[in-house]
């Protein structure tokens, strides 16, 4: 099974489509495509959250970026205590070295390193409370596969501070 048809049956989608930016409106305002897999994700769950818990932002056209909810390019922070600042690439603190796509109530963020091919941009968490490991985690795979890997708690350990989804085999979908 694809890791789109698990998602679609650990989480149901919503009937109604949301709207989405065209290709050339993407680019214009990102100044790249986005990843394949998220734009599928957009487009069949639109703004959501995830089990009251994690918060996915939707495209946004170019004229929208930074006015409204949705992805947006931002940079990374040097925390003056050390051990926030573990796993930490030099690259997320440029101007546009990440682009965020999500947050929770743990107050974590999730980004992508918008480097090379979208398709092959890695889903980085920058995790507020970890009870163990770094604050900042990369993950070289894709925001759907990211997520199923969660639900079904196949990744070392729990992506974020909190365990509202880690190994949740029936995630609930709340339109945001």
């Amino acid at each position: 099974m694809s890791v789109k048809a698990e998602l679609v049956r650990l989480l149901e989608p919503p009937a109604e489509k949301w709207p989405i930016p065209g290709a050339e409106e993407i680019v214009r305002g990102y100044g790249s495509a986005l990843p394949a897999d998220y734009m599928w994700l957009a487009e069949t769950y639109g703004l959501v959250e995830i089990s009251r818990y994690l918060s996915i932002f939707p495209p946004l056209p170019a004229s929208e970026i930074g006015t409204r909810s949705g992805v947006f390019p931002t940079s990374g922070e040097v925390s003056e205590f050390e051990e926030e600042n573990v796993g930490l690439d030099p690259a997320y603190l440029e101007p546009g070295g990440l682009l965020m796509w999500g947050f929770n109530h743990d107050d974590d963020v999730a980004f992508w390193s918008p480097v090379g091919d979208p398709d092959t941009w890695p889903v980085v968490i920058r995790r507020h409370l970890p009870r163990s490991g770094p604050h900042w985690v990369r993950y070289d795979i894709g925001i759907v596969e990211f997520l199923v890997r969660t639900f079904h708690g196949r990744l070392a350990v729990s992506p974020f501070s909190g365990d509202a989804l880690w190994g949740n085999g029936s995630p609930t979908f709340e339109r945001g």
